[in-house]
């Protein structure tokens, strides 16, 4: 199951695809991070029901802050989780376990993905390219980066958190992706 995922990661999200709505990997991401050594890909088996995925969870969090890990760079850190015991037909239960928790990771800063073979999720600059489609059922866990404001900043709560820890970077003038600038400003308001 490990394998898998990680020959996953590395045909499609390391690797660029026209549907995602510019260039570079799917997730620009998974490159560095798997090359430094910071995703911890674990099977968690059980837990295919709502409460059992949420516990999925706590746990993954458990991961992401504990423990050694071969990088110093928290926004190479990553845990990915791959539920082995969810049946097809219950893989949108990770869409539900996304919209319960992500507020509360936000405020902690991190980030939650779900991924799984009927997932909706579109790609930030082509909403209509179902970019989260896997395999197999996995949740990823991640520390927020600066490019997490395409996927925070229309909710308030989400924003908020994200404000926190970004916000000077658009204070100070950098230079940002005029993408980033724009829904950043737009939330603000």
């Amino acid at each position: 199951m490990v394998g898998e995922a990680v020959g996953w990661f590395e045909t499609y999200l390391c690797r660029p695809h026209e549907g995602v709505g510019r260039p570079g990997a799917v997730c620009p991401f998974m490159v560095p991070a798997l090359r430094a050594g910071g995703v911890r890909v674990r099977v968690f088996p059980g837990g295919a029901d709502l409460d059992g995925l949420l516990s999925t969870v706590d746990a993954m969090v458990e991961v992401l802050r504990g423990g050694c890990w071969p990088t110093s760079n928290r926004t190479l850190h990553a845990v990915v989780a791959v539920l082995p015991d969810l049946p097809p037909a219950d893989e949108e239960l990770l869409d539900r376990v996304q919209e319960e928790v992500r507020i509360r990771l936000a405020q902690e800063g991190m980030m939650l993905g779900q991924f799984h073979s009927r997932c909706e999720q579109g790609a930030a600059r082509n909403p209509g390219f179902p970019v989260s489609r896997s395999p197999l059922p996995m949740l990823a866990l991640r520390w927020m980066a600066l490019h997490d404001v395409l996927f925070l900043h229309d909710d308030p709560d989400r924003f908020t958190a994200y404000e926190e820890r970004f916000g000077t970077v658009y204070r100070s003038g950098r230079t940002v992706d005029p993408l980033f600038t724009r829904l950043y400003r737009q939330a603000h308001r």
